[in-house]
């Protein structure tokens, strides 16, 4: 027995995911760089012989410079 549904159509999460990640510009994936590179000095300090303070340094230097260039070197600018 089939049964329709009721609504809104069922939407495969591959094709949900494909046209979010299509729609993210230059500054969401900036601003996606940030997180990543806290859980990949948190990762590095936990498996190497590497101290939390050195990898958490080396991680929010990254998110500085991801956020200059953001705003200062390649500011977002009016279409119109």
């Amino acid at each position: 027995m089939y049964e329709k549904l009721i609504g809104r159509p069922r939407r495969d999460p591959f094709d949900a995911l494909v046209d979010v990640l299509a729609a993210a510009d230059r500054y969401d994936l900036l601003l996606g760089v940030v997180p990543v590179a806290f859980a990949v000095a948190l990762v590095v300090a936990t498996v190497a012989n590497v101290s939390m303070v050195q990898a958490m340094l080396v991680a929010a230097t990254i998110g500085v410079f991801v956020i200059v260039d953001a705003c200062y070197l390649n500011p977002p600018i009016d279409q119109g």
